[in-house]
């Protein structure tokens, strides 16, 4: 949903910012339109992705899900810098937070969102790298199969679990902000 929502929703996360991320987007107003451009990329390309479940398959808190941001940072910074693609990262995690706190089950909370700013970190560090374009993909799945990067921790059927493997029922977590699921390396299961 990342590049996703910021491409698709940059109307309601604008109206959503602080004064001082408005400010931002004012001042980096050309960054900000080649980032929804950037955006899109990242999206039909995930789109494709998932068509072939690749990492599983779009799942929330997941091996794709992780990939999807470290892709949308990798695929920022290259053409914005760093600091600009992070700025944009912790601006759409800001949106979702306002979404948890306007909409009843939106499925955002503050381990997802940890998640997030993790993988959106080794995504802008990787794009200090010298890789061809065309090994990107191989290079994040290296990421991931070896534990580089973060998910929400579950079972095989996708639910949540906390620290002590027990269940989180959606209807628990989705309902604070603050909650007991938690975050593990994505080479584990």
């Amino acid at each position: 949903l990342t590049s996703y929502s910021f491409s698709q929703n940059y109307k309601k996360i604008i109206k959503s910012l602080s004064f001082k991320d408005k400010v931002w987007v004012m001042k980096n107003y050309s960054y900000v339109k080649k980032a929804q451009k950037i955006s899109q990329r990242v999206i039909n390309t995930m789109d494709s992705l998932n068509k072939e479940k690749f990492l599983g398959g779009n799942s929330e808190g997941g091996r794709f899900d992780a990939f999807r941001h470290v892709f949308w940072m990798y695929s920022l910074s290259k053409d914005l810098g760093k600091e600009k693609a992070r700025r944009i990262g912790k601006i759409y995690e800001r949106y979702n937070e306002y979404i948890f706190k306007t909409q009843t089950m939106s499925g955002y909370d503050k381990a997802g969102e940890d998640m997030d700013l993790f993988n959106n970190e080794v995504g802008i560090n990787l794009s200090k790298e010298n890789i061809v374009d065309s090994l990107v993909f191989n290079r994040i799945e290296g990421l991931i199969l070896n534990g580089e990067v973060k998910i929400i921790k579950k079972n095989d059927k996708q639910e949540s679990l906390d620290k002590d493997n027990n269940i989180i029922q959606d209807s628990v977590w989705k309902k604070s902000w603050q909650n007991d699921r938690v975050l593990i390396n994505s080479n584990n299961k």
